[in-house]
């Protein structure tokens, strides 16, 4: 996988933790965070496209209530969406949670 290839990949896997944040009410990624005991910078990172580890990840899996096959199958299947949501990125200082 080339550098670029994976630096997209988390990009999208970003794209998709914020959308499924939002869908499930939350504005704000800090408030996200606290509800769920998550880092709060770590998350924000998370969703701006910065590594994660399998444990965190298994863990918003459950969060949201989607297996690892479904979080892939979702970014696998919408990249083109996913991409065209890059303005989702790099939102510090949310309010409203």
């Amino acid at each position: 996988m080339k550098q670029n290839s994976r630096n997209e990949a988390l990009i999208n896997f970003g794209v998709l933790l914020r959308k499924l944040r939002l869908q499930r009410g939350y504005k704000s990624a800090e408030t996200f965070s606290y509800e769920y005991d998550l880092n709060r910078t770590a998350y924000w990172r998370w969703e701006n496209g910065e590594n994660i580890t399998m444990k965190n990840f298994f863990r918003l899996c459950d969060i949201h209530q989607k297996t690892p096959k479904e979080i892939f199958e979702l970014i696998e299947y919408n990249p083109k969406l996913i991409a065209q949501n890059h303005f989702y990125l790099n939102e510090p200082n949310e309010n409203n949670g």
